[in-house]
């Protein structure tokens, strides 16, 4: 799954032989709901959230979609994409209320009708600050930014003037999903059971910027990882660093924030073992629970090193016969506590490795508020230090000290001999256990019926739901 996205009509998805942290929760007694976006795979629905530990699932399979309509095009083929357990949600159980609203209202109503006497969790998939996902009829998968006129208004969006139209919708996106993270922990007060849950927020990748749409001659969401180094689908920290927290009453330092290496791969232990599960039971696992780091406070070391992806299917951009595989890992020395960092291989059009300021700012008036996680690039932004070895990691592998140069401006490949062997024999080892990759992209035509993307390979692809009282948000919560 490490060299492509799965879409609503390929034959693919994640492995039916692994069990995902919701099956887990459900032998300790939780329910378990997904609000949003599944992207796993739906060709049948073995592959469904149904069939793979959830109790609830309302939204839709695939990556994107129109956030009135519901509906997804790629590949000349486009349908409705909204589901609730399987079944079909017709239009008028709906009525085009804008998707970001819709899910957040059901969780909610989820959380408004939830026994207090039983353990839940919801994983709440929100396609913000996604842009849609549609065919324009001929060639071209196009990205457009919806948003609301109660969004669009907010004093962050129109501190932007209308030059920057795009970048305007990109930011009351973003105050969009702001509102659901306010409403989400309101809900969860308002219950009663907010000392009791933990919260976790993550990104799946850093963004698509206004150049990636350029150099990927696709749609843009015009977002932005200024002053980081690129954007998302490259191994380089604009990709790959995100915004993330945990909160929870039972930490018991508020407000610390660390460079401790934490792999997706440890959520499944440390939430399990969060929930009263004995880790000492899981087998076959890659991660660890960091559970009792987060719990106490306490700098406690579980991983030395990080792989950030291993992408063999990747060629070059001029020569598509020869292969240029695309990867990044990140090691911690572990005397001078210094984060390293390795990316190598193609990245697009084998020509741009650059950084791209947000639109509308300028270095007089970044229109940001300093934090305590506010990246310091320790050197000028956007520029690479004078003398360094320029970065073209498709020409030739690239070393950072993350510590020191988190918006990776100096390239010590050629300083740092040593420190780059060791990442690279850490590279060769992770290589030599790599599983090939399962990614299909080719789009049936047979998995869009009567205007839906439906489970199309399952004997029963379509599951039309009852009739409904057409939708009133009031109702939703």
């Amino acid at each position: 799954m490490q060299s492509g996205v799965i879409t609503p009509g390929t034959a693919w998805g994640l492995p039916l032989n692994f069990k995902l942290l919701p099956e887990y929760l459900k032998e300790l007694n939780y329910s378990t709901t997904i609000l949003g976006k599944w992207h796993l795979g739906s060709k049948n629905r073995s592959y469904l959230p149904g069939a793979r530990g959830f109790d609830y699932h309302y939204g839709n399979y695939g990556p994107q979609l129109n956030y009135f309509n519901y509906g997804f095009g790629t590949n000349n083929l486009t349908g409705r994409d909204f589901y609730e357990n399987g079944y079909q949600v017709p239009q008028n159980c709906t009525n085009n209320h804008y998707y970001p609203d819709l899910i957040l209202e059901k969780f909610e109503q989820v959380i408004h009708n939830a026994d207090p006497r039983k353990p839940f969790y919801i994983h709440f998939a929100t396609t913000l600050t996604h842009a849609t996902g549609e065919w324009n009829g001929t060639t071209t998968l196009v990205n457009i930014l919806e948003t609301m006129p109660g969004y669009s208004s907010r004093p962050a969006v129109t501190a932007l003037n209308d030059t920057f139209i795009n970048r305007r919708r990109q930011t009351s996106s973003i105050q969009a999903l702001d509102e659901q993270v306010r409403r989400i922990r309101l809900a969860l007060t308002y219950k009663g059971v907010i000392n009791n849950t933990i919260i976790v927020f993550q990104s799946d990748n850093g963004p698509v910027t206004r150049i990636f749409g350029t150099i990927a001659q696709g749609g843009t969401n015009y977002g932005s990882s200024w002053p980081l180094r690129m954007f998302k689908q490259t191994m380089f920290e604009g990709g790959v660093r995100a915004p993330a927290f945990i909160w929870s009453p039972r930490f018991r330092r508020a407000g610390r924030y660390t460079n401790q290496l934490f792999h997706v791969t440890d959520w499944l232990p440390t939430l399990y073992q969060a929930a009263g599960g004995n880790v000492s039971t899981l087998v076959g696992l890659d991660g660890v629970s960091q559970l009792k780091s987060l719990v106490t406070g306490r700098k406690i070391i579980h991983r030395t090193d990080i792989p950030i992806n291993i992408d063999n299917s990747r060629t070059k951009f001029v020569n598509k016969t020869e292969k240029n595989p695309q990867y990044g890992v990140i090691w911690l020395h572990n005397i001078t506590g210094i984060l390293y960092k390795l990316v190598g291989g193609s990245v697009f059009n084998d020509s741009y490795a650059g950084w791209e300021r947000t639109e509308g700012t300028t270095a007089a008036n970044p229109m940001t508020t300093p934090t305590a996680v506010s990246v310091q690039c320790n050197g000028v932004e956007g520029v690479e230090k004078a003398g360094s070895t320029p970065c073209r990691p498709w020409s030739a592998a690239c070393l950072f000290d993350l510590t020191n140069d988190p918006c990776e401006l100096n390239n010590l490949a050629l300083n740092k001999t040593g420190i780059l062997s060791i990442l690279q024999s850490l590279l060769a080892a992770y290589n030599s256990t790599s599983v090939p990759s399962v990614a299909n992209s080719t789009v049936d035509p047979a998995s869009v019926v009567n205007g839906w993307w439906v489970p199309w390979q399952d004997p029963e692809p379509v599951w039309v739901s009852p009739p409904c009282a057409p939708f009133n948000p009031s109702s939703a919560s």
